[in-house]
């Protein structure tokens, strides 16, 4: 058996005095909800600890690896997908930027942001990493039997942790469990600042299958504002 524990990052400051920034790092408010997920998780096991580059990631991941124990593995493949250049652009036109683009056409989707990374590449950037986790490092294989994938875990139970984003994680849920990829898929898998998901396989014809055990568990932060994520 493996289990997934997949971990949104705390509160970004996305646009500190008004202005924007593209690498931002944590909000007092989020710092305090990654002090809260270390205490959350404290207690738990984990096999191995793997983390987005993006520096929103690196902060929220910082306490839990004291809390733990664990030095996590930074993966490039965990970062989100890429947003154009806002550098610098003040609160408002970031606002009506997201607005408009929300509009698009279905199909526009799938090429992303105007100015930045595709949809696609995206989703084949984290498919072909988490696969390469999975396949790879812990040595998980797959089959098909009359159409449907089939994994074969080997050894001990493990359990994994991964600190990344609302977009990384919803393409990982999506893609471990069989549904068809969409590139509005952070909002079908939607995971509030500091959530928390699970995942595990469960047998299933002599191999098993990836079951999905919880989403967005937010309880580690009872008692404190929570602002739209």
């Amino acid at each position: 058996m493996i289990e997934l524990v997949l971990v949104r990052h705390a509160q970004p400051d996305w646009e500190p005095g008004g202005l924007a920034v593209d690498a931002p790092g944590l909000t007092e408010l989020g710092r305090t909800q990654a002090a809260r997920l270390a205490a959350e998780l404290a207690d738990v096991h984990f096999d191995a600890f793997h983390v987005s580059p993006l520096r929103r990631a690196e902060e929220t991941a910082r306490p839990i690896a004291d809390a733990l124990g664990i030095k996590p593995v930074c993966e490039p493949w965990l970062a989100e997908l890429r947003l154009p250049k806002l550098e610098g652009t003040p609160t408002e036109e970031v606002a009506r930027f997201f607005e408009q683009a929300r509009l698009r056409e279905a199909e526009r989707w799938w090429d992303g942001l105007p100015g930045g990374e595709s949809f696609r590449l995206f989703h084949e950037r984290v498919t072909g990493g988490i696969e390469r986790l999975l396949l790879g490092a812990h040595g998980a294989e797959t089959d098909s039997v009359g159409g449907h994938r089939i994994w074969r875990i080997p050894g001990p139970r493990k359990r994994l942790l991964v600190v990344a984003h609302g977009g990384t994680n919803a393409v990982i849920l999506g893609h471990l469990l069989g549904v068809e990829s969409v590139p509005w898929a952070a909002e079908r898998f939607m995971m509030g600042w500091a959530g928390l998901s699970r995942l595990a396989t469960v047998p299933v014809a002599h191999g098993a299958v990836w079951s999905l055990q919880a989403h967005n568990l937010r309880g580690h932060l009872a008692g404190f504002p929570d602002p739209a994520g």
